[in-house]
């Protein structure tokens, strides 16, 4: 097995062992999947009205990453991440795993895909039998892709949030500052329909360097709260911010 797919399957076996914990809970979010050709980094970030919306994603590290919600085929992740670590596009791993031939149920999962080197490419699938509002948008290097939503702003929202300049001329925003805001952005469009104010349960932010261990990546923020608790996704931000201070000493 190449280096690249064994880091691959490591980081997919974490996420898939976090999602059995909760089986069939991944029913419904919006999620963002993104990659960044200059720092070469690889992400997404993702919530939703259930307990355990960070069981939907996989990365291969340097290559891609995929997430697989809706009815979140465990099975697809995993082969999508690993079409990704060799190299695969975007197009590719969705021709791949929405079919009937791969999977019976396939109308009824949603998929989306980025991955370096296929930036004008990427990809979502949105079968026809996952609940409204649905939908997926795609921009350069990102794909956003949401299932029972309180309306379509909420993709829209997120996608028009990570394509954004910075606020401040000849300055950037690192990957996972673009994913957060960007999921920041479909809550305050009202996010996951079935959660109300609170927009959903549980949110992620994952980030991988290039050379990152994927058991480890460079970011990850998973955030869990009980029905009628704190928004998660405000909470995600504030965790990160803290993470991300105590890394550079502060």
């Amino acid at each position: 097995m190449i280096p690249d797919r064994r880091r691959a399957l490591a980081v997919l076996n974490v996420f898939i062992a976090l999602a059995l914990a909760s089986p069939r809970e991944a029913a419904a979010t919006w999620s963002i999947v993104a990659v960044d050709p200059e720092t070469r980094q690889v992400g997404s970030a993702g919530a939703s009205c259930t307990p355990f919306v960070a069981g939907i994603v996989a990365v291969a590290p340097g290559k891609g990453v995929i997430v697989a919600q809706a009815m979140s085929n465990a099975e697809a992740r995993l082969h999508g991440v690993g079409m990704l670590a060799k190299g695969a596009s975007p197009a590719q791993v969705i021709a791949a795993v929405a079919n009937k031939e791969f999977d019976s149920d396939w109308q009824e999962q949603q998929y989306g895909v980025a991955a370096l080197g296929f930036e004008d490419a990427s990809a979502a699938f949105t079968g026809a039998g996952t609940y409204d509002v649905k939908g997926d948008l795609q921009g350069y290097g990102v794909s956003v892709q949401g299932n029972i939503l309180t309306n379509k702003e909420v993709i829209e929202r997120a996608l028009a949030a990570f394509l954004a300049p910075p606020a401040k001329p000849a300055t950037s925003r690192s990957l996972a500052e673009r994913l957060l805001s960007a999921l920041e952005a479909g809550a305050e469009a009202g996010g996951d329909k079935r959660c109300g104010k609170q927009t959903a349960m549980s949110s992620y932010v994952v980030v991988a360097k290039p050379d990152d261990d994927p058991v480890h990546p460079s970011t990850l923020v998973i955030v869990r709260e009980d029905e009628g608790g704190a928004n998660p996704v405000r909470v995600l931000r504030e965790r990160y911010e803290r993470a991300r201070q105590k890394r550079q000493g502060h």
